[in-house]
């Protein structure tokens, strides 16, 4: 499994049963009955809790939630419950080989601050210690509920005196040695609200805050102004820009919010500090939609043996990578090794000295690293969901191919070519890319080759149809002119006919009459002919009726 970073859905803001506004069970006694509890009554809350907590992240899991932050008021007891219980079931998704199902928990505290008179989050590691996490709301000023209480007491706002604002919060917090660099403070920055820090009058407390991001509970305003303000165009407010996750702000048993309000969240590390970071560059690390992922990737590279790095796996991220080293630590080597495997040509374009001399120089690395010591390279590469391996021998020069559920397969470098085609460049072809045509063309080009020759294929569909639809055109034009043609003769006729017919002497009356109803008389002839054939196909289906029923019992 590669380390890079990648998209989380996350939610925030999870309220437990501790809340005081929980619509569902709850687990734990009040107050009076604290002290009467046994050590079995104790071990039977916490049962139930964590039974509990099992199913409420089956809830958040199904509800395709990849990480939250159970964060109540004033309180950490219940998130230590579902942290550990997630840490359990996350092993057992990982032997299952269900990584999807996993779910990450930040430890959090929602703050109700006296000044300014606001509520902000608290997110922790996701490692960051319980006996860590008591602590803090000892200095903090908080008054912690006893952990086998029912709910929470009443919240009360947090005393100026012991945090006078946004930055004094950050202070006291870096005090603390494990605290430091391992916390973010999210502040209510939703639009309007008696909670949030970006209504007005607030004004010099979001320019001093040193706060990153900020949060939401429900659905982020697209009102103009608000954007304005959240995405630093506003000088009123500092011009001041934050990451803004959007949170769910869960009390509902049956996590009913889960999955309706989210923010997918880029990070490598479930950190505070990855959290920050992905504020700070929330237009490549924060989106209120589901990203949209590359659907061709290198998954892996498996080299068997070589002379230069002895025998090695890398698994790439599906985003982006990059090899970082000192001079001669092997990074070319490894992006060669790719190139070779993959099977890609140096374009011979531009001045064919110099390229003879980039495949030379490959030419010779595969030769002393790999063939050496008859090494194999071999390539996992995604391309539509569908999982393609290719193993290259240095030794044979034998190339194989897999696909999907398929076996190996024997092919050409021209086949890898057109399944599996790559982009890539030496120092010396890409110094060429910017001042060279031809070169430039194939660097814009290559990524979208797909979709040209789809295009290209539908302009010879569509040039096939219009010469077909030109062609129907004509003969529909000759076949009207013929027609006309055909009536002008067809009046010529009838007009012929009516002379003629006038022109007649010597024929009786009755005659006469007999020659008009001609035209009735060939009308009768034609009915009587279309009901003869009518009854002939009858009589002879009614044949075939009878031999198949003489075939019946």
């Amino acid at each position: 499994m590669n380390k890079g970073a990648k998209f989380y859905r996350c939610d925030f803001q999870v309220h437990s049963p501790r809340d005081i506004a929980w619509t569902g069970a709850r687990f734990g006694v009040n107050p009076e009955q604290v002290e009467g509890l046994t050590q079995e009554d104790k071990q039977q809350i916490d049962d139930n809790r964590n039974q509990f907590c099992k199913e409420y992240l089956d809830k958040i899991s199904s509800a395709g939630i990849n990480a939250i932050a159970m964060t109540d008021h004033h309180d950490v007891v219940f998130v230590q419950h579902l942290r550990r219980v997630a840490i359990e079931q996350n092993e057992i998704h990982d032997i299952m080989g269900e990584p999807e199902k996993k779910v990450t928990v930040f430890p959090g505290i929602e703050l109700s601050l006296s000044n300014p008179a606001s509520q902000a989050i608290i997110i922790f590691d996701a490692d960051f210690e319980d006996t860590h996490l008591n602590s803090v709301l000892n200095f903090l000023g908080i008054q912690p509920t006893d952990p086998y209480d029912r709910q929470t007491v009443q919240t009360q706002r947090i005393s100026q005196e012991v945090i006078n604002n946004l930055p004094q919060l950050h202070k006291i917090l870096d005090e603390v040695s494990y605290c430091k660099g391992r916390y973010i403070v999210l502040p209510n920055v939703g639009k309007g609200g008696q909670h949030s820090i970006i209504r007005q009058g607030f004004q010099e407390h979001y320019i001093k805050m040193p706060c990153v991001g900020g949060y939401v509970d429900k659905d982020i305003s697209q009102e103009s102004g608000y954007q304005n303000k959240i995405n630093g165009g506003d000088v009123n407010y500092g011009n001041k820009s934050i990451g803004l996750v959007s949170t769910s702000d869960n009390r509902y048993e049956d996590g009913r919010e889960f999955g309706k309000y989210s923010t997918w969240v880029k990070w490598a590390e479930p950190t505070a500090e990855a959290i920050r970071q992905a504020c700070l560059a929330k237009e490549s690390r924060i989106s209120q939609n589901e990203p949209e992922m590359p659907q061709i990737f290198i998954e892996s590279l498996d080299v068997t043996n070589s002379k230069f790095l002895g025998g090695f796996n890398i698994n790439f991220n599906q985003q982006y990578n990059a090899l970082i080293g000192g001079r001669g630590t092997g990074k070319s080597t490894i992006l060669e090794y790719i190139r070779w495997g993959l099977c890609d040509q140096t374009v011979k374009i531009g001045n064919y000295q110099e390229l003879d001399i980039i495949q030379n120089r490959r030419d010779t690395l595969i030769r002393k690293t790999l063939t050496a010591v008859e090494g194999e390279v071999r390539i996992t590469m995604v391309k539509n969901d569908v999982r393609h391996i290719v193993k290259r021998n240095s030794a044979n020069r034998e190339i194989l191919l897999k696909i999907g559920d398929g076996e190996f397969q024997k092919v050409s470098e021209e086949d890898i070519r057109k399944v599996l085609p790559i982009q890539s460049y030496s120092q010396k072809q890409l110094s060429d890319v910017g001042v060279k045509t031809e070169e430039l063309k194939r660097f814009i080009e290559q990524p979208i080759k797909s979709s040209l020759e789809r295009t290209s294929y539908n302009l010879d569909e569509t040039n096939l149809k219009l010469k077909n639809a030109y062609n129907q055109l004509v003969r529909k034009k000759k076949v009207q002119n013929e027609i006309a043609n055909f009536n002008i003769e067809g009046s010529s006729i009838k007009g012929q006919v009516k002379g003629i017919r006038e022109s007649l002497k010597g024929i009786s009356e009755a005659d006469q009459k007999t020659i008009n109803k001609k035209s009735k008389f060939e009308l009768e002839k034609t009915i009587i002919e279309n009901t003869e054939s009518e009854l002939s196909l009858f009589e002879s289906k009614a044949d075939e009726l009878l031999e198949l029923l003489k075939l019946y019992p």
